[in-house]
């Protein structure tokens, strides 16, 4: 699992780049959705795999998975104005809420993460290759 979240961290740094690179010629809807899109993601696989290897400690976990979402949902959205910004720290928030009590309901069963890793990689390529669209 933890494999996951370092996979999970190395392909965000790698979108977030090249969504700055992008950042001139992206549409601001597109930039929320992109936003919405690696906070949300990142509380959510934050709060699955810490629940994960930390099952006692709850509450704490919750908090860090919802900072972490609401964090990276901030630094892509100021990629584009401070509503895109608002809009990634609130779905991150509420995703790193929901991170660890799907990891809990979900008992460590690892196809829930790979699979959640494989829908943000089509989600990213599908982001990164709309930007000439928008």
């Amino acid at each position: 699992m933890a494999f996951i979240l370092f996979l999970h961290v190395g392909i965000t740094a790698y979108c977030l780049k090249q969504f700055f690179t992008m950042r001139d010629q992206t549409g601001f809807h597109l930039g929320m959705n992109i936003a919405m899109l690696t906070g949300g993601f990142f509380g959510l696989m934050t709060g699955i795999v810490f629940i994960d290897y930390f099952p006692f400690h709850f509450v704490l976990l919750t908090m860090v998975a919802a900072v972490a979402g609401a964090f990276t949902g901030a630094v892509t959205g100021l990629f584009y104005d401070i509503q895109t910004a608002l809009s990634g720290v609130s779905n991150g928030f509420m995703m790193g809420l929901m991170g660890p009590m799907i990891g809990s309901a979900a008992g460590g069963f690892l196809m829930l993460p790979v699979m959640l890793e494989i829908v943000y990689l089509f989600l990213t390529v599908l982001a990164l290759t709309s930007v000439a669209k928008s």
